[in-house]
């Protein structure tokens, strides 16, 4: 029961979203449509009696309904028609971004690893827009069964017996249950193969992989992978709905049947003189009421066990979201730093751990360097230090304070970082980078464009204001290094961040930038120590981390060299080792 409320809920939530006059006038036009059956029914009595008896009265009486009945049927469409293309229009935007909130409001990021998470996601991506289409289905469903007890009741006064007729929706409700359990499984079965073959559809016209796949003659190869992933999705989906319609049109069957039934009673009662000539004309149209009613019954019934596995998916993904946030509050500044106390993490079923009893110290006021070969668990802390993970094992202390104590969203408020894959906002030039400080002061992005070294902006035909991306009219395409200078630029847009996190920010860089970029970010850690706050610098090249206050060389999610770059040199350990290799390769 609780689902079924839930899922009502939801549906009247999604409703009031779209906008709560046209909801409430898709509600009535739809509802109108119901109307006009038992209106026509209750009025051809009369209607029929006072043509036969000349009561001009019981004509004019039957006929005002008929016509109303007919007003509806006439009038009803044209509203109904404009107010499901609104409905549509909007209900598609509202269930997106109902998805969207779905998938990127959990405070962590773990879920996105799920396969679990992954299917239920397509499938909800899926079925959405019938989840918009059926807002008012709480409010039909109470009128359609209002109307069939009417009937019934007025079926009984003319033979009891026809009390019986909406019985028969009862096995058919019971058969369309089984039917959409077949479905639901189907369902889940298909969507690895149709997450598939979109991924492969998505890589195949995005701009970026467009270069690849014709320089590899991938084409071929992508298209024989789709076909057989969209075969095998389409092959279970055939399946599932041979065996559910076989199911569902067995229930339908005994509608035509139980029609008939009726009307040889009716019949046999007029023959014998028991009714009127309008008794008559009452009964089949009040056992047509019954019987269309009775199917709209099962056709809802059919719907809402659809609905409510949509919905369903819609409250387990929403179950993966929701987590109670912590009380502690946010240190304004960093006093002592961030300790990791043997920390271990691992990836899904990942026999080895990414990082096993991670012991590491960052000092407040401090700049930090983390260095060491792929696959050493420098990406794995960065996601640590973020929160987008919680440990397995051990604590990460934010000035002596569990980072699973506070509130992560505001947390992350007062944290900054440029990862080594950044997005591409397909955004104006100032709005990319302002996207990073949640801020649209032009003061702030110019300071911030100035930082990383990204005032190509100025050249854009409209300065900041330009859109980027081809795919948009007037839009500029950027190169990697320009992409990345934004990304970095949008890192240093926050103000005042306790903890600056920059993950391989020069990748895409030549040497000269990269040095340059370095030195204004050695600045922008020095000015940020009055106010304790850590800058963490991720790089594979060792000249760039030199003058750090601290370097940590990972090795298989350990520590194994932590101090300064004379230190660790005269150590003569792995840090000096790597560092003189990558310096001979610059000879």
């Amino acid at each position: 029961m609780r689902s079924w409320i839930g899922t009502a809920r939801l549906l009247i939530g999604l409703g009031w979203e779209i906008g709560p006059g046209l909801f409430t006038l898709y509600t009535v036009v739809t509802m109108s449509s119901f109307v006009s059956p038992l209106l026509a029914a209750l009025g051809v009595r009369p209607l029929v009696d006072g043509v036969v008896t000349g009561d001009s009265q019981q004509v004019i009486a039957g006929g005002v309904a008929v016509a109303v009945a007919l007003a509806f049927v006439l009038t009803a469409p044209i509203g109904y028609r404009w107010a499901t293309i609104r409905m549509r229009e909007r209900s598609s935007f509202v269930a997106e971004r109902r998805v969207l909130r779905l998938a990127t409001s959990a405070p962590q990021i773990e879920h996105f690893e799920r396969p679990e998470f992954l299917d239920r996601l397509q499938s909800l991506r899926r079925e959405a827009s019938e989840l918009a289409d059926s807002v008012t289905m709480p409010f039909i469903g109470l009128f359609v069964v209002t109307q069939l007890v009417i009937s019934t009741v007025l079926l009984a006064q003319l033979k009891p017996v026809l009390a019986l007729l909406p019985l028969i929706a009862i096995p058919s409700l019971w058969l369309s249950r089984r039917a959409e359990s077949i479905r639901r499984r189907s369902e889940l079965a298909a969507a690895p193969h149709r997450r598939l073959a979109q991924q492969l559809f998505m890589v195949s016209v995005a701009p970026s992989s467009a270069q690849e796949i014709h320089v590899a003659s991938l084409s071929e190869e992508l298209l024989r992978h789709h076909h057989e992933a969209a075969g095998a999705a389409n092959r279970i989906a055939r399946a599932a709905l041979f065996r559910s319609v076989a199911v569902g049109a067995a229930g339908w069957a005994v509608f035509p049947l139980a029609y008939a039934v009726a009307l040889a009673i009716i019949l046999r009662e007029a023959m014998a003189g028991r009714v009127t000539p309008g008794d008559v004309a009452l009964a089949l149209a009040l056992a047509g009421a019954v019987v269309s009613a009775a199917n709209r019954v099962l056709d809802l019934a059919g719907t809402v066990l659809r609905v409510r596995t949509t919905a369903e998916h819609y409250f387990w993904l929403s179950a993966q979201a929701r987590q109670e946030p912590g009380t502690a509050p946010v240190p304004d500044r960093l006093a002592n730093g961030i300790e990791l106390r043997q920390v271990t993490f691992g990836y899904g079923s990942d026999d080895r751990p990414a990082v096993q009893g991670l012991d590491l110290f960052l000092p407040a006021g401090r700049t930090v360097a983390i260095v060491g070969e792929n696959g050493a668990g420098k990406s794995t802390l960065v996601k640590l230090l973020t929160g987008m993970y919680r440990p397995a094992t051990g604590e990460v202390l934010v000035d002596g304070v569990d980072l699973a104590a506070f509130d992560l969203e505001q947390y992350r408020q007062r944290v900054s970082a440029g990862f080594q894959d950044f997005v591409r906002y397909q955004l104006t030039a100032g709005e990319a980078v302002a996207v990073g400080g949640l801020s649209e002061s032009p003061e702030q992005v110019r300071s911030a464009l100035v930082k990383a070294d990204a005032t190509f902006v100025d050249a854009l035909p409209h300065g900041a204001d330009t859109p980027l991306g081809t795919s948009w009219a007037g839009g500029v395409e950027l190169s990697g290094g320009q992409w990345q200078k934004l990304a970095i630029a949008r890192a240093l847009v926050r103000p005042e961040p306790l903890l600056m996190i920059m993950d391989e920010p020069s990748a895409s860089l030549d040497p000269q930038t990269e040095a340059a970029l370095f030195d204004r970010l050695a600045a922008e850690a020095r000015a940020g120590r009055a106010d304790g706050r850590i800058t963490v610098l991720i790089s594979h090249r060792f000249s760039t981390v030199r003058s750090a206050d601290l370097i940590v060389v990972l090795e298989r999610g350990r520590v194994v060299e932590r101090g300064t770059h004379e230190e660790l040199l005269a150590s003569g350990g792995t840090y000096a080792g790597l560092y003189r290799l990558q310096a001979a390769g610059y000879r």
